[in-house]
């Protein structure tokens, strides 16, 4: 197995200021409590109904409320509603798993048992509640149950979370929009080793049976090598097969036993000095993605840095990320951009910045004749969605002079 390159994300202090926020949120009065669980259930149930922009609309109607919402939840219906068309049916069947991930009880009520049983087990393979990073108790649990890997796979699949939202939970017309979603829930955990990859597609290996396994490149192999192996969730599209989120990089022995045994999964982590602490157990992009796996605090810096936007000191606007994401475009297409991080792939980086909607309504304003050979191209190589929104935005295009 190659090295471990300890690419392991840093946390952002955003990150921090919202667990902060939501572990040292002053209680509200009764009234105020009462309208906050109101927001929250009409926007649980707006997503149930397959409504992104209601969803939406109800959480700009009171931004205030709780103090946050979820930035990877708002990042997800904003791609919903302004992608809707263009997107595969696997980009639903992603949105269930977000549902039912956040269908933990009733709002500001205990967890279920479901969840207090996944979140008991994520911790003990973390060495238990001392060792959870957090401001306080509170912070420390919330921050397993948004981020934590192994609490995703309990809760959705091993715990039965994601059957019963979808035979209790959620609307119909949701579920038929989705990819073989049922299918999904049966789907076992799994071990690949990574074998290639180009703009379009992911080639992996799989160590059960042997035979390779191709994926669009959406960025589930952002923090992987050729060579290194994960364990995760092979789940059947349309088009083929993907990961139902992205998997975790693990050593080669404990990825082949998962292979060979799925259902050893959980004692082979727990076997592992560290549990899902240990430094060789890496996430492989970002678990919360819903149109692309390559997380925000990877390719950001990656194409503000390529692009010319090397100003930390402020805030680039969409209308300047829209110009840099354009210019590294064109540096990746003549072959002279690769990410500062020499194993970074940079072809998911720059489709995960062509489908974040400030930088793709940014796009709609700005593109002209000079950018439709780029974006044609684009359209050509990049894999789904990313590829339809670049025609998309070619398309309407004039011819350049």
């Amino acid at each position: 197995m190659p090295k471990s390159r300890k690419r392991r994300p840093k946390r952002s202090r955003r990150d921090d200021r919202i667990s902060q926020r939501r572990a040292h949120q002053p209680l509200p009065d009764a009234e105020t409590y009462a309208r906050d669980i109101a927001l929250l259930q009409a926007a649980d149930e707006a997503e149930r109904r397959g409504d992104a922009m209601e969803a939406l609309a109800t959480m700009a109607a009171h931004p205030d409320a709780l103090g946050f919402w979820r930035p990877w939840r708002i990042r997800a219906l904003g791609q919903l509603a302004m992608f809707g068309p263009l997107l595969p049916r696997w980009a639903t069947s992603r949105w269930i798993l977000a549902q039912a991930l956040q269908h933990l009880g009733e709002p500001g009520g205990a967890p279920t048992r479901r969840a207090q049983r996944a979140l008991d087990q994520a911790i003990e393979l973390r060495g238990g509640r001392a060792r959870l990073p957090g401001k306080d108790p509170i912070d420390a649990v919330c921050r397993v149950m948004d981020h934590d890997w192994a609490f995703r796979q309990l809760h959705l699949y091993e715990l039965g979370g994601l059957r019963y939202f979808l035979d209790r939970a959620a609307c119909p017309d949701l579920v038929a929009g989705a990819d073989r979603i049922r299918d999904w829930a049966r789907s076992p955990m799994g071990g690949f080793r990574l074998l290639a990859r180009d703009a379009a597609t992911v080639t992996w290996q799989d160590l059960g049976r042997g035979d390779p396994v191709r994926t669009a490149n959406i960025g589930s192999a952002t923090l992987v090598v050729p060579g290194e192996c994960v364990i995760g969730r092979m789940v059947p599209i349309e088009a083929g097969m993907m990961f139902e989120s992205a998997p975790l990089v693990v050593p080669e022995d404990l990825a082949v036993g998962v292979a060979l045994d799925p259902v050893s999964w959980l004692d082979a982590l727990r076997a592992t000095p560290g549990g899902t602490t240990s430094p060789e157990l890496i996430p492989a992009g970002d678990g919360a993605g819903l149109l692309s796996d390559v997380p925000v605090r990877v390719w950001l810096p990656a194409v503000c840095e390529a692009g010319g936007l090397t100003d930390l000191a402020s805030v680039p606007t969409p209308e300047q990320l829209a110009t840099a994401t354009l210019t590294v475009a064109r540096a990746a297409l003549g072959g002279s951009w690769r990410p500062e991080a020499e194993d970074l792939d940079p072809w998911p980086c720059l489709a995960a910045a062509l489908l974040t909607q400030p930088i793709a309504e940014a796009l709609l304003r700005t593109v002209v004749a000079a950018d439709r050979e780029v974006l044609g191209r684009l359209g050509e190589l990049l894999a789904e969605p990313a590829a339809s929104w670049c025609r998309r935005l070619a398309d309407p295009l004039p011819e350049a002079a």
